[in-house]
């Protein structure tokens, strides 16, 4: 059945014949809203009557009793009647015209104007809109940074308390060493500043080696995007373990080393190379003897305490990595005493 169509009788009845549920409700609604439209509708028309009820009584006869003007012996003098009668009620409602006209036109500016200032507000609450979503972007951005640099404030504390921890260790060895030196042979040892450039060359070596670096979202700008040069795998990298211009990639520094694109295939042929022949090669640590060298003088001298370690040491087989070891401690009691 079309609601649309159906005329208000039509919907009583079929409304009678139906039981509850959807389309009783929806006929039901239907039905109401004809009935209010007819009670408008008749409200509307009795206001029409009685104002056309009072027209002929507010029509201006100058002075003259309309009932009068009816009031005709002849047919000439009816016409008469009917002509005035006639010019009287077209100039009223010529009149009515007018001032129905001129509340449309008044009537049409204002919705006009009403549209424009509408238009003009949904406008800026558009832009008002965009603005608030690039503040809560800019927001949301700001926090995952903050987030970022507290976990990486964290990270450099405990690094300073670890390094505190090794640098109070080394001060106690300094010291025991001091007061149990012994006297050694002098041995070649690099400088300082030779060891520490070698050390971080070696570091940036060991770097897994990426190119092609950029950022995964150019709005966030907390995340990079790089290939590894030996796989050509696509990897994620959190943006605070890289610093420098990622203008000139290259001179980037951080947990990876950058390459340009033309080098990457050369390191990706080295690592293909180095696992092939991996097999093939034994690697072992070298032994080295440290033969004894003790005098009379050192065993004058010598506390118990490092008598007994040099015993422990000499004569028997050490790696390369204890020799070395073995050579910078002996730099630094060598130091302490230079000073002492």
């Amino acid at each position: 059945m079309d609601l649309t169509t159906a005329t208000l009788q039509e919907l009583k009845t079929r409304l009678a014949e139906l039981p509850p549920g959807d389309e009783f409700n929806r006929i039901s609604n239907r039905t109401a809203e004809l009935e209010l439209e007819e009670r408008s509708k008749a409200a509307e028309q009795e206001t029409v009557t009685s104002e056309v009820a009072k027209f002929m009584d507010s029509l201006d006869f100058e002075g003259v009793d309309p009932k009068d003007l009816f009031l005709n012996y002849g047919s000439e003098s009816a016409e008469t009647s009917y002509n005035y009668v006639n010019a009287v009620i077209q100039n009223a409602v010529s009149k009515m015209k007018q001032a129905e006209l001129a509340n449309s036109k008044a009537l049409e500016a204002a919705i006009t104007a009403l549209q424009e200032k509408n238009d003009k507000l949904q406008q800026e609450k558009e832009e008002l809109s965009h603005d608030l979503s690039v503040q809560n972007l800019e927001i949301s951005d700001l926090n995952t940074r903050l987030t970022n640099a507290s976990r990486l404030l964290d990270e450099e504390k405990a690094e300073v308390e670890r390094l505190n921890s090794q640098v109070d260790d080394l001060r106690k060895e300094i010291a025991i060493g001091a007061a149990a030196a012994v006297k050694v042979e002098e041995v070649d040892v690099r400088s300082a500043h030779e060891k520490w450039l070698e050390q971080r060359q070696k570091e940036e070596e060991s770097k897994p080696i990426i190119y092609n670096l950029r950022w995964k979202d150019d709005i966030r700008r907390d995340t990079y995007l790089a290939e590894l040069a030996a796989t050509d795998e696509t990897i994620e990298i959190p943006y605070f373990t890289m610093t420098g211009d990622l203008k000139n990639p290259t001179n980037m520094r951080g947990r990876y080393r950058v390459v340009t694109s033309e080098e990457a295939p050369s390191f990706r042929t080295a690592a293909t190379a180095e696992e092939d022949h991996a097999s093939d090669i034994s690697v072992g640590s070298d032994l080295i003897t440290v033969p004894a060298f003790r005098s009379d003088e050192d065993e004058n001298t010598a506390e118990p305490g490092l008598a007994a370690e040099a015993s422990t040491v000499a004569g028997s087989p050490v790696t390369r990595e204890e020799f070395e070891e073995l050579k910078a401690r002996v730099a630094q009691i060598e130091s302490v005493r230079s000073v002492a």
